[in-house]
């Protein structure tokens, strides 16, 4: 299945192999572009986005001090089909509300998978909602796109990616809308959820699957990002590692 999101896999070890410093080199080059309204690092014991798996109490729910990409990450067990950050407290929580004004263009955020279970058709999926303050799903809207297939996740940190035009008029490409009373979307209303945002799900599995319930799944999220900078085009990244790759081996004298 093609990938609508982008993905990059970054070491978090000390001593980083070369490709792992170009990439870092490319996050440097980009730094105008990737200015962020809102950064989750969940340092200092802090989540801004009360991001939660589950309310089951007896469930592992914790900010670790270290070991996330990097310093402090928020980790996570969950017994289900579709795991799913979402989330859990609404109230002044700077990753809701009006995306259009905020002149939102994209979200990204980092996982690790730590433990589930790997099936085919599991995309990693970015998933947006409101109620129009009416608190009815049914009279609501969502919006979702897809992202990378995690079918057969592998370990350590991973970079997810999704463009989000809050301020476009027409639904962008790539997204799929629905009337809370299943009817697909109109242009009007992506617009209207744009300017009421509620709740923000990353979602380990794609909608209308039907996934096994097999396993604890142990999830680490960090660097959670509403920006109002668009995403970078991959040529524009492509071009910047090869610029980057070249100087390094100059450097080396190859």
């Amino acid at each position: 299945m093609a990938s609508k999101g982008h993905l990059v896999h970054i070491s978090g070890m000390p001593t980083a192999p070369l490709t792992v410093r170009i990439a870092c080199g490319v996050c440097l080059a980009l730094g105008v572009a990737a200015r962020a309204d809102v950064v989750d690092t969940f340092d200092n014991g802090i989540n801004q986005g009360t991001w939660r798996l589950t309310t089951n109490p007896n469930r592992l729910y914790q900010i670790e001090p270290s070991g996330g990409h990097p310093g402090a990450y928020l980790h996570g067990q969950v017994a289900s089909a579709v795991p799913t950050w979402y989330v859990s407290d609404p109230a002044a929580n700077p990753f809701l509300g009006n995306y259009s004004a905020m002149g939102i263009h994209s979200f990204r955020f980092d996982l690790s998978i730590s433990g589930g279970i790997q099936v085919p058709d599991r995309v990693l999926t970015f998933h947006l909602f409101t109620t129009l303050g009416t608190g009815d799903p049914a009279q609501g809207i969502d919006a979702y796109e897809l992202g990378t297939d995690i079918s057969n996740y592998q370990p350590g940190w991973f970079s997810h990616s999704y463009a989000l035009d809050a301020t476009s008029s027409t639904i962008p490409v790539g997204w799929v809308v629905t009337e809370g009373n299943g009817q697909p979307g109109t242009d009007a209303d992506w617009r209207a959820l744009m300017a009421h945002i509620e709740d923000v799900h990353m979602e380990l599995g794609q909608p209308g699957y039907a996934y096994p319930n097999l396993n604890i799944w142990d999830l680490g999220l960090d660097n959670v990002t509403l920006s109002t900078s668009p995403l970078p085009a991959p040529g524009v990244v492509g071009a910047l590692t090869a610029g980057l790759l070249l100087a390094a081996r100059r450097r080396r004298g190859q």
